[in-house]
């Protein structure tokens, strides 16, 4: 049953919602949820249903509106996190402020009311992040043409219609963009697992049985024909095709347009990445790759290109750097430890006496500050969360800067229903043992996507100096490292670098007759110093510090002087989380020195 006709019967029944709703089942939901429902919610219920039918009714940028703040909510709580207690709770936030626009008697399609709501910024910017991704995907996609067969349209005639081929997306909402911004009828994807699946706009009223009748011939396994889709959806057996996308674009029938038409059916935005891919629309090519066969950074810089790029006005120190740096020392009993809050004022005066950081562009946090230092507060996973989600308000929304998240202190891991996580755990984190966890501390993979959502900046770096901090980079292991800045530098960078594997201690300094080992940091923090501060870190000397060139400097010094003073292992790990996008920046560390 819809919205709609749910509100204008109000029959009884359990308030249940589908496995996985649209904003049609959980505005119903909602509805049930209410002791009374008010005749102004009925206009919502158009909304719905028109969102239901394929309609776009929003008059507001799509990062605004109510189905695209609902699909990147869904996306987040749902499939990314299979937390289903935090999706009814934040899609109750949402309804919640759409009910008192309407309520109120303002416009729900005319306004961007749902920018000026704190709790859901999260779900705007990883919109405009994911419009980003899209523009990289189509830098790597076609856009064609194909003539339909009548079978296809409700009318019984032959349709000429757009489709847009997407080979692995990284946006996530690439439905929503394809059909908002190119006006692609249909949409066909090679997904990251391999499956391929084709589907039609709602609005283009297209069915697509026939497609699959005819895909189905061709491959090994029978295709899914639409049935729970309205035959709008297709896609590929769960036991694998041996059809590529040239085989479905070859089953529809589908062709480069004419030079002429090329604006129209990409839209503006794409016409640049289609100069610089051109090939990618030709009648029956493979997809070009994207960047020079040296790999997803470019061409690697000789030192003395390295000189004049930075002497360049756009080059890597156009880049405005900012950070936020974190040290938790105020632990009790068995779990004290020294290094921390050292660690994090040693970290705060290099950025800013050696690597260019403004005063007022490092945000510090520590729990037991020295007399009359000045602090942003203590270090609660609150706190913390509360700097990273407000970054654009306190510091802006350009792009073209870079944030370097450091933390040291505790953390360990727990054992979740379904998986175990990573978890950093800072001041008040063992204090409240009655509160969830995701209040006293921070799960380090969603460390990672909280990232991406509050800071805009084109490069994001977190060093985790902690326990079991391998935690935040999965299973995966450790990307090659290369030292040599290279061509593609400034595109998207996110890596992380963390002070040990899953399963092992992060050591920190105690003195020894007298005398500290590593100056009285933790062994990581020391080391990061030293290859930073003392630019030991530098291999090929070209005034540049490479995230890479950092990491190799860490795992060549840090396992083995573990080693010798704590008779233990310690290995920190790199991980790149940008490697999904077709070209990788780099994450640079530029001393003022020369």
């Amino acid at each position: 049953m819809t919205s709609l006709a749910w509100f204008r019967a109000r029959p009884p029944g359990p308030r249940e919602l589908p496995e996985f709703p649209t904003l049609d089942d959980a505005w119903r939901w909602y509805l049930m949820g209410l002791p009374d429902v008010p005749a102004s919610l009925e206009a919502v219920c158009l909304y719905a249903e028109d969102v239901r039918q394929g309609r776009w009714p929003d008059r507001v940028a799509p990062e605004f509106t109510l189905q695209g703040v609902f699909l990147a909510l869904a996306q987040d709580t749902l499939l990314n996190h299979a937390d289903r207690t935090a999706f009814e709770r934040e899609v109750g936030t949402l309804f919640d402020a759409v009910r008192a626009q309407v309520e109120a008697g303002r416009s729900l399609l005319d306004e961007p009311f749902l920018k000026s709501v704190p709790a859901l910024q999260k779900y705007v910017a990883q919109l405009s992040d994911d419009q980003r991704l899209f523009d990289e995907d189509l830098a790597r996609g076609r856009s064609l043409t194909a003539q339909l067969p009548p079978e296809a349209s409700a009318t019984g005639a032959s349709r000429r219609v757009t489709v847009l081929v997407l080979d692995r997306p990284a946006s996530t909402q690439f439905k929503l963009w394809a059909r908002r911004r190119q006006n692609a009828a249909l949409l066909v994807v090679r997904q990251r697992d391999g499956m391929l699946v084709v589907s039609a706009d709602p609005s283009a009223k297209l069915r697509l049985e026939w497609l699959a009748a005819r895909l189905s011939a061709a491959d090994a396994h029978a295709w899914y024909a639409g049935e729970r889709h309205g035959g709008t959806l297709v896609a590929s057996s769960k036991q694998g095709t041996r059809l590529g996308l040239e085989g479905v674009v070859k089953a529809l029938g589908a062709k480069a347009p004419r030079a002429r038409a090329l604006g129209v059916a990409l839209g503006v935005s794409a016409i640049v990445a289609v100069a610089i891919g051109a090939s990618l629309l030709t009648r029956g090519s493979t997809p070009a790759p994207a960047i020079s066969s040296s790999g997803a950074k470019g061409e690697p810089l000789p030192p003395a290109k390295v000189l004049n790029l930075l002497a360049a006005d756009d080059g890597p120190r156009s880049f405005e750097p900012y950070a936020l740096v974190a040290g938790v020392c105020g632990y009790a009993g068995e779990r004290t430890l020294h290094a921390p809050c050292r660690d994090a004022r040693a970290m705060r005066e290099l950025l800013i006496s050696k690597l260019g950081y403004r005063r007022e562009n490092v945000l510090f946090f520590v729990d037991r500050p020295e007399p009359g230092e000045e602090t942003d507060g203590v270090p609660t996973a609150e706190n913390l969360k509360l700097a990273v989600e407000r970054f654009r308000q306190r510091f802006g929304a350009d792009e073209t800067s870079s944030f370097l998240f450091y933390y040291s202190g505790h953390g360990g891991f727990e054992a979740g229903a379904r998986r175990d996580f990573g978890v950093l755990q800072p001041s008040g984190y063992f204090e409240h043992p009655e509160r969830p966890i995701s209040e006293r501390g921070w799960d380090m993979q969603e460390l990672i996507d909280d990232l991406r959502k509050g800071v805009p900046s084109r490069h994001v770096m977190a060093i985790l100096d902690a326990c079991y901090s391998g935690w935040a980079v999965g299973a995966k292991g450790d990307a090659r490292l290369s030292g040599e800045l290279r061509t593609l530098w400034n595109e998207r960078a996110e890596v992380v670098l963390t002070a040990a594997t899953r399963g092992q201690r992060a050591w920190e300094d105690e003195a020894e007759q007298g005398a500290w080992q590593w100056s009285g940091h933790s062994a990581l923090t020391a080391f990061v110093l030293e290859g930073l501060g003392r630019r030991q870190a530098d291999a090929n000397g070209d005034r540049v510090i490479t995230d890479e060139e950092l990491a190799a400097f860490l795992a060549a010094k840090v396992p083995a002087a573990v080693r010798v003073s704590r008779q233990a292992e310690q290995s920190p790990q790199f991980f790149r989380f940008d490697e999904h996008l077709p070209r990788s920046g780099q994450f640079l560390f530029l001393p003022t020195e020369p």
